[in-house]
This record gives C-alpha cells, sequence and structure tokens, in this order.
C-alpha cells in the first residue's frame, strides 16, 4: 500500500495496513492517542476515527514517536 495513493484520511484498518499492525493494534494505540498524545495519532470524525495521512507520514519519517520512544 503505497501512502502517496491515499485520501488524505484514512480508516484506522488502513492506517493498520500501511503500518503492518494489526488492526487491534492500531484501534487499541489509537484509543491511547486519544487518552495521552501518544500512539496511532487519529481525528475524531463524528463516532468514526480517522488517522491523517500527513501525521503517519510524519510517524514513518521518525518525526513523531510511539510512546516510549525518546
Amino acid at each position: 500500500m503505497a501512502l502517496d495513493d491515499c485520501p488524505e484520511l484514512l480508516t484506522i484498518a488502513e492506517a493498520a495496513r500501511f503500518l503492518r499492525i494489526s488492526r487491534t493494534t492500531a484501534y487499541a494505540e489509537a484509543k491511547r492517542y486519544e487518552r495521552t498524545g501518544e500512539g496511532l495519532p487519529v481525528i475524531r470524525v463524528g463516532r468514526s476515527l480517522r488517522a491523517p495521512k500527513a501525521m503517519l507520514q510524519r510517524l514513518v519519517a521518525g518525526e513523531l514517536a510511539w510512546a516510549g520512544e525518546k
């Protein structure tokens, strides 16, 4: 999955496929991000969670860190 070909907002399942993590892990990290600001960066659109493509690009580039990374 090429991130450049994706829409600006990805579902959690799409973000999980891109990051090559399980859907369950992606949802857990998204919920953690909502609580603490660490994890899979997401925004809430109504009742849905979406992962902004720009934030995923920053995460992969190392500009954002998962929790525990310094």
